[in-house]
């Protein structure tokens, strides 16, 4: 079995990132896995629903500069398609305005502004050696203070999709956000993104993917505030990969372990 080297690049860099993020160079960090199962994933040439377990590997950074976000998907399909595994991840690292020139130019709504690089890519490790996804991003991204959110971020990125075929370039705009809330002595997080991309050449239409979580704290039970969370996700996916009228809609359960 033959692995992208471009997938194994990223592999390294989300099991080496964690073991130096508290080293000097770094303001902050966070390392999450996350397990997730649903049982009505859709692919395209295929009626049935697909039964899936995704383990996530995510980890976030700051530094002198700016900061850095990236994740890791391992899909496991284990009903309703042949059996394979599929890894899909995303890195991106954003420059900010206020760390660059030295000061808080926050005012009112208005946080940060970032210059912003990403890439997307994708593997299925039992197909091979055909080539997964390869997708480029550049752009810039708006930090915003929000009443009562810890985050709320708007990438506004060019995305250009590099293979399977070039298709050229079109926009990608994404919200990001976590709001934190309490409920008696209980503690919950509602969070997550959206992604917009407009339509491209040839058969990719515009496409919209939403992946919101409803979190709670259950570590805090057992005396572990803030390490263990259960909770849902729900994913929309409309015109799923740029295909016209072909959309999932489907409940996750969702277990968290955060570092």
């Amino acid at each position: 079995m033959k692995i992208n080297p471009f997938i194994t690049l990223l592999f390294a860099k989300l099991l080496l990132t964690p073991c130096f993020a508290y080293a000097d160079f770094f303001d902050w960090s966070n390392t999450e896995v996350q397990y997730l199962h649903g049982s009505n994933y859709r692919m395209p040439k295929n009626a049935n629903a697909i039964d899936k377990s995704i383990i996530t590997v995510s980890h976030a950074d700051g530094w002198a500069l700016g900061r850095d976000f990236f994740f890791m998907d391992t899909l496991i399909s284990e009903q309703g398609e042949p059996s394979q595994v599929n890894v899909y991840g995303e890195l991106y690292s954003y420059f900010s305005l206020n760390k660059i020139v030295g000061k808080d130019l926050s005012y009112g709504l208005f946080k940060d502004l970032n210059a912003t690089v990403g890439v997307n890519l994708g593997e299925n490790v039992d197909i091979n050696p055909k080539s997964g996804t390869r997708v480029l991003l550049y752009g810039a991204t708006l930090d915003l203070n929000l009443p009562g959110f810890k985050m709320f971020n708007i990438d506004f990125l060019c995305h250009n999709i590099i293979e399977p075929v070039s298709t050229g370039n079109s926009v990608q705009i994404t919200p990001v956000w976590k709001l934190p809330f309490t409920i008696g002595n209980t503690h919950w997080s509602f969070e997550g993104f959206a992604d917009y991309i407009g339509s491209k050449t040839g058969r990719y239409t515009e496409n919209f993917l939403a992946q919101p979580q409803l979190r709670l704290d259950v570590g805090e039970f057992f005396g572990m505030p803030k390490h263990l969370q259960v909770g849902l996700e729900y994913q929309y996916w409309h015109n799923k990969y740029g295909i016209k009228g072909f959309t999932e809609s489907l409940p996750q359960a969702l277990v968290v372990w955060t570092f």
